[in-house]
């Protein structure tokens, strides 16, 4: 696994980023609406 030792700082950086992003809580109230919104699409197309 050398690879992982060439890892920008950026690389880095954007790792830590989207651990921080996926553990707020922001992130699950976005996933949960998206989700709801599918739902509520998918019964309207079923009713027509």
């Amino acid at each position: 696994m050398a690879l992982r030792e060439y890892r920008t700082e950026a690389a880095v950086a954007a790792s830590e980023a989207e651990a921080a992003w996926t553990s707020s809580p922001a992130y699950w109230v976005c996933v949960a609406l998206l989700l709801a919104t599918a739902v509520l699409a998918a019964r309207i197309a079923s009713i027509w």
